[in-house]
């Protein structure tokens, strides 16, 4: 990995993304101009003012170079002049990778306007550079534009920023570093398992495997044509470039793309698919490749399931939760205003490719919540995953230095365990049901605090400490593993105390529609002990206490 120089006009956005990247990346952020401030006791304006333009560029240089000696790989966010003298071209050459944020000069303007709006209601006065200022502000930009555009255009990469927010390019930043960087990240063998059920498909999981999407589509010899369904989130951080290695390697990929969110798992978004799946005259063998979270996958598989009874579909788990749950065993489906999941059907895929280098691109709240479903494994079948996670919990947590190994390991045994259940199991008649550890009460605050709401995980989360406390009360689990959860739960980031305005009673009422509903009772997964679990039906009077006093009410 090496630094990270954010290069731009004045208002492209360098600061703010530069602090977004900083964060998901867990690396310094070093601001140059900051910098410049701190050593001299004066704002860049005043440095300007007092010694000229060429006094300052000569600090600009000496800072810069004083910032790539920084030994932990930074984000480094320069001045918009940064590139006019040749020896900062260099440094930055030399000591990492530019990142040019392009912005026509009047979106830059209204920016920076917008910026001096909002500190003028703060009662701050904003700093515009000189070059910045005069009468005619959108002319002083697009001649810097003229003069400073074949510098900029010789950055390793080039992220539109026009009419996207901070967290949308920061996300595509991050997703063209790991196209850039994946060859020469730590190097782990992809982890392959194959799944004996139907036909049989491999999992596999590798670092940077999307980027051998071509390869894996070859071994399936499938037509030409393959059909990718993403989100809105998804589509501009892997579609380009996905769409030039298919093409480049004989492939004719066509691209759908659903708004991103738990609301497109719905009859209206599977209905589009299906028109637009018509209008290509789709054939029974071209594939559909879900390329996203558990939504995608879910709707996308479900799609695949029932258009002309059946085509080859590709699983692509972008999310981790997707990764080590949803994309695996064969369920798909879509929502019930009445109950999450509750269409769907069992359909396998041709292949699962899980590339864990994608989880980088996730904002931290949906990359968190994929930890549920891990802890989950732990909690039903594994004790030396739960010690694992344990052990590794504050990395894992923060990704401050992306764990190759350790998280490729990690999806891969989560991977093996729901394997193993799923073979044993395929229909969820028996013990595929344990599964669904935490779920029940999760599903029920999804469906009744509306989808979006809580994430997924977080549901699940909850769900997991609630039915500890159940188990814990019924005699089945003791404190000390009780306590364990619930501490790896929130050394992972992830909610363990109900905060929201949802009754117990609406929670009560829609556990009833649980799939795991037998007799109109709810069987509960119960834990034993760290690695084991029973299923089980409660007494309602003791599942309507715990709940009640779960949700803060009396």
């Amino acid at each position: 990995m090496r630094h990270v120089f954010l290069i731009g006009l004045s208002g492209s956005g360098k600061s703010t993304v530069g602090r977004l990247l900083a964060q998901r990346l867990g690396r310094p952020l070093l601001d140059v101009d900051a910098l410049i401030e701190q050593e001299y006791g004066e704002r860049i304006p005043a440095i300007f003012a007092r010694h000229g333009e060429e006094y300052f560029r000569t600090l600009e240089a000496r800072m810069l170079a004083h910032a790539v000696q920084q030994p932990d790989d930074a984000i480094i966010v320069t001045g918009g002049g940064i590139v006019v003298r040749p020896e900062n071209r260099t440094l930055m050459t030399l000591h990492g990778v530019r990142v040019f944020l392009q912005v026509d000069p009047r979106e830059s303007l209204l920016r920076l306007q917008a910026q001096h709006l909002r500190e003028q209601q703060h009662g701050q006065t904003l700093e515009i550079r000189p070059l910045l200022s005069g009468t005619d502000p959108l002319a002083n930009l697009q001649r810097m534009l003229a003069a400073r555009e074949a510098w900029y255009q010789e950055a390793e990469l080039t992220c539109l920023t026009q009419g996207k927010s901070a967290e949308q390019v920061a996300g595509e930043i991050i997703a063209m570093l790991e196209d850039l960087d994946h060859t020469s990240q730590e190097q782990v063998a992809p982890i392959v398992r194959h799944v004996h059920v139907g036909a049989g498909y491999d999992t596999v999981v590798e670092w940077g495997g999307l980027q051998r999407l071509a390869f894996y589509l070859k071994q399936l010899q499938l037509p030409p044509r393959v059909f990718i369904i993403t989100d809105s989130n998804i589509h501009d951080l892997y579609i380009p470039s996905l769409q030039s290695q298919l093409t480049a390697a004989g492939f004719e990929p066509l691209v759908y793309t659903v708004p991103a969110g738990e609301g497109s798992k719905s009859q209206q978004q599977l209905s589009a698919i299906y028109d637009w799946l018509l209008e290509q005259h789709a054939e029974r063998r071209e594939a559909l490749v879900a390329l996203g979270g558990g939504v995608v996958g879910d709707l996308v598989g479900y799609a695949a399931a029932t258009y002309l009874r059946g085509v080859p579909l590709i699983q692509i788990p972008t999310s981790l939760l997707a990764q080590v749950d949803s994309a695996i065993g064969g369920k798909t489906g879509i929502n019930h205003p009445r109950g999450k999941n509750l269409i769907g059907a069992f359909y396998h895929p041709r292949l699962v490719l899980a590339d864990p280098a994608t989880l980088l691109s996730l904002p931290e709240r949906s990359r968190t919540e994929g930890w549920a479903e891990i802890v989950k494994y732990g909690i039903i079948l594994d004790a030396e995953l739960f010690a694992l996670l344990e052990a590794h919990a504050s990395t894992l947590r923060d990704f401050s230095r992306s764990p190759v190994a350790l998280l490729c390991q990690i999806i891969a045994r989560c991977i093996d365990l729901k394997v193993m259940i799923i073979e044993e199991d395929e229909r969820e008649q028996g013990r595929r049901a344990i599964l669904n550890y935490g779920h029940t009460f999760g599903h029920a605050l999804e469906n009744v605090s509306g989808y979006g709401e809580w994430l997924h995980g977080e549901a699940v989360s909850l769900g997991m400490v609630v039915a500890a406390r159940l188990a814990h009360e019924s005699g089945l689990f003791g404190e000390q593993d009780m306590r364990r959860q619930n501490q790896l739960l929130a050394a992972l980031g992830l909610p363990t105390t109900y905060q929201g305005s949802v009754h117990a009673r609406d929670i009560l009422a829609a556990m009833q529609l649980d799939k795991k509903v037998v007799g109109k009772r709810v069987r509960w997964i119960m834990p034993r002990r760290i690695g084991e679990v029973t299923i089980t039906p409660l007494p309602d009077e003791l599942v309507e206490r715990i709940v009640t006093a779960f949700m803060g009410e009396k």
